[in-house]
């Protein structure tokens, strides 16, 4: 009975370990590739930041991509309150580009996405805009359109988190098994970035970082209003490199299930 219970107590501890390393954790995430960033001054709040993209080209070979995704998003300067993300995905659902909404929130580690998801082609323009809906909703609404089809998702932010949303990013997210498997023309460009902040326009001076690039993937700030991310489809640099670090579970490749349930917002 000691013995049982001594294994049940250590077990106990590990789980206990587990929930505390993963509520450590926040963004940039280590299944970033390449990202730009902006913090406004004084964690002053991000009420408005719009953006167009266009889907990139079908990578040459179907699967083995881990469903990269091609976002960009508010968080706080911490990075661990909600991730409120509008995303174009391949290999999501099969072998084909996906736009959806999408909240990853830190503050109690919650995989949100909109009930909506909608297959676009490459060469669409994707239009978006994320906005803030005023301290009494304490929400953000998130929009996505290729043109012929929108979805529109509203996340309120929880009790628990008393920070700004400060931090704008764009992201291209999880690294392939190989390189092939990205999209062949090697580039996705954010631009007519627009931003409000406190409710007031502003020319953000983005930086461009690498968090855990493979394909040789890079991130090129043109401008206030652009950024650029390239990758190289035929280099071999590819797989995920092992981490301590806490990986969010968040939309992966078709018929490799996802370790967090979905849910809507």
């Amino acid at each position: 009975y000691s013995f049982i219970k001594n294994k049940m107590a250590s077990v106990s501890c590990l789980v206990l370990l587990c929930c505390v390393a993963f509520v450590a954790a926040n963004d940039p995430a280590p299944s970033w590739l390449t990202y730009a960033s902006y913090t406004a001054p004084n964690n002053a709040r991000i009420t408005m930041l719009n953006t167009t993209w266009v889907v990139p080209s079908k990578p040459s070979k179907m699967f083995g991509s881990n469903a990269p995704g091609w976002w960009y998003g508010v968080q706080t300067a911490e990075g661990d309150g909600a991730l409120i993300q509008p995303i174009l995905a391949w290999g999501y659902q099969g072998p084909v580009y996906s736009m959806f909404n999408g909240v990853f929130d830190w503050t109690d580690g919650s995989w949100h996405t909109s009930n909506e998801v909608y297959t676009v082609e490459p060469g669409q323009t994707l239009t978006s805009s994320t906005y803030f809906n005023g301290p009494e909703a304490n929400s953000y609404t998130m929009v996505i359109s290729n043109g012929d089809k929108s979805i529109t998702t509203t996340y309120r932010l929880l009790p628990a988190q008393h920070k700004n949303e400060s931090t704008a990013y764009f992201v291209l997210e999880h690294q392939p098994d190989s390189c092939n498997a990205y999209p062949t023309n090697g580039v996705c460009t954010f631009a007519n970035i627009y931003m409000e902040v406190d409710g007031q326009p502003v020319t953000p001076s983005f930086t461009a970082h690498q968090e855990q690039p493979k394909c040789n993937s890079q991130t090129d700030i043109v401008d206030a209003k652009t950024i650029k991310i390239t990758w190289d489809a035929t280099s071999k640099d590819a797989g995920v490199k092992k981490t301590n670090a806490a990986i969010p579970m968040k939309w992966k490749e078709a018929g490799r299930p996802n370790k967090l349930t979905s849910s809507t917002i």
